[in-house]
């Protein structure tokens, strides 16, 4: 009976077993061979790339295209893409590297009219963009101008379009931003850890625009020949542009070279250095009285007639609207005889029909933004009789505010960067409104919260006989991460050639300071100056 049950038992525990084909049965089971596990890498990030066409972004824009740019100098492999504002013509552009990014966003300003995307290749903009791996972005301002810039791209058409002005005058960087960021955090699979702005001239514009109503965008913002006063600035661009238009009243090459030697002569020296950089013109108080010809008539090229004085003192002197509303402090005298000084923007062209870079601008100011008619008689302009319509613009346009206290209170920076032969964004503009930025704040927050750098004998945004370059962003990214403002960081203006070598450079002094020659050592160097206010 015993022997049964067992018998039964093991019976049971075999009919139960694995089944398995095996010899010895229940006890002898082999186990089946799992099936092998499949993995499909991830996709690298230039293969993410182009998955991000036609996809819809938080903030209510949708990708146009996406694509990979290959690597070219010292820009690195990107997956550019491309989007636009839902129901608009604003449109964005982010350029992303494909490896090595750093984690952060640089966000471009524009130029001019804009109707085109910044890119960080632009002379103007800081090297560490590209060396360093930033994420960019960057807008077309609020439109697009169709193919290259013509002399109709300084008409200015789009400001007609009530839309495509309020994003071209105050909102675009705003607009495309929180789009931006959502692509940038999906593109790389987490969010950036920074934001910066970056812009010259109309892009330091909207960089003061961003640190004026837009504080909580960035954590750094450079603001380089920045076009706040830009209600003041196009008053004068036009006072300016009339008098030379006049063929009388302008300058000729050998006029233009009398006048900058006569200033040269009175104020190289100023700074210690006999260089041709004129490194102190604000105690350039120059009077081209003693150059005036006979009876004040044009009797040559060794004088300037009454007509020519005139042109003068309307470039370097001051103007102010009836209402005291808008003003502009003229433009420092020196560089007169330069394409990055006077040359730049104030002398008349025959390329540019007898105008000026100034003229143009201001034209398509007159009859785009205020007049609102393509046909208007620039030469008539009195910005007096245009008033209201003057408050209606510069209330969406002008960027001149000094309050920056709710910079001041986010911990936010903003650093302001200047050419002083510059005849554009006046060097003497920018100037005032840091020192109306002091005296909102008062020196102590104003210094946790901006400096200022002029860069003497640079004109507009680069170039000129002076050191032009330096990394502000690189120096903003420190003041923000590191806490050490850029005026801390020994910091140098470089003066490169062609070949990127450096052949001068001279020392980054805060403003009021400038760099003053020590007396002896290669003035080339800028171990030779020091940093001085007096």
């Amino acid at each position: 009976m015993h022997f049964t049950r067992s018998a039964s038992l093991i019976a049971m525990l075999a009919a139960a077993g694995c089944g398995g084909g095996g010899h010895n049965g229940f006890f002898a089971a082999t186990p089946a061979t799992p099936a092998p596990v499949v993995t499909t890498p991830a996709p690298t990030l230039a293969e993410k790339c182009a998955t991000f066409a036609g996809q819809a972004l938080g903030g209510g824009a949708t990708v146009e295209d996406a694509q990979v740019v290959a690597a070219a100098g010292a820009q690195p492999e990107y997956c550019v893409v491309h989007a636009k504002l839902d129901g608009s013509t604003l449109r964005f552009e982010a350029r992303m590297p494909t490896s090595g990014w750093n984690g952060k966003i640089a966000f471009l300003g524009g130029g001019g009219f804009d109707g085109a995307m910044p890119v960080a290749t632009d002379p103007q903009f800081s090297e560490s963009i590209l060396t360093e791996r930033y994420a960019t972005l960057g807008t077309n301002g609020g439109y697009d101008y169709p193919g290259a810039r013509g002399l109709d791209y300084f008409k200015a058409a789009f400001a007609l379009n009530p839309e495509q002005l309020a994003d071209f005058t105050y909102r675009s960087e705003h607009r495309a931003l929180p789009p931006g960021k959502a692509l940038v955090a999906s593109f790389f699979g987490t969010p950036a850890s920074r934001s910066y702005f970056e812009g010259c001239s109309m892009g330091g514009h909207d960089a003061l625009m961003q640190a004026q109503r837009y504080p909580e965008d960035f954590d750094g913002i450079v603001a380089r020949a920045p076009a706040g006063n830009i209600m003041g600035l196009f008053m004068q661009f036009n006072r300016i542009s009339k008098r030379v238009r006049t063929p009388a009243n302008s300058l000729d090459a050998a006029k233009q070279a009398l006048l900058a030697n006569a200033v040269l002569a009175q104020c190289d020296g100023l700074d210690g250095a006999s260089d041709g950089i004129i490194s102190r013109p604000g105690a350039c108080h120059y009077d081209p009285a003693p150059l005036r010809c006979a009876a004040g008539a044009d009797t040559g090229d060794d004088c300037l007639s009454d007509a020519q004085i005139g042109t003068v003192d309307a470039v370097t002197s001051s103007i102010a609207s009836a209402d005291g509303k808008w003003t502009h402090p003229g433009y420092n005298p020196g560089a007169e005889n330069t394409a990055k000084g006077w040359g730049e923007y104030i002398w008349p062209s025959a390329a540019f029909g007898g105008n000026s870079v100034q003229g143009l601008f201001s034209d398509g100011f007159v009859r785009s933004f205020i007049t609102q008619d393509p046909n208007y008689d620039t030469l008539t302009w009195n910005y007096d009789d245009w008033l209201p319509r003057m408050g209606v613009v510069g209330g969406m346009f002008e960027a001149f505010d000094p309050n920056l206290a709710p910079l001041n209170a986010r911990g936010a920076k903003l650093i302001l960067w200047n050419g002083t032969t510059d005849s554009s964004v006046s060097p003497r503009d920018t100037e005032r409104y840091y020192d109306n930025v002091v005296g909102a704040l008062g020196q102590a927050k104003a210094d946790q919260t901006v400096e200022l750098f002029m860069a003497p004998g640079v004109g507009h945004c680069y170039g000129g006989p002076g050191p032009d370059k330096v990394d502000l962003l690189k120096a903003m990214a420190t003041w923000v991460e590191q806490g050490t403002p850029a005026s801390a960081q020994s910091l140098v203006h470089r003066k490169v050639d062609a070949s990127g070598a450096t052949t001068a450079t001279r020392p980054l002094c805060k403003y009021p300071a400038y760099p003053r020659y020590k007396g002896s050592g290669d003035m080339n160097d800028a171990a030779s100056f020091a940093c001085s206010t007096s």
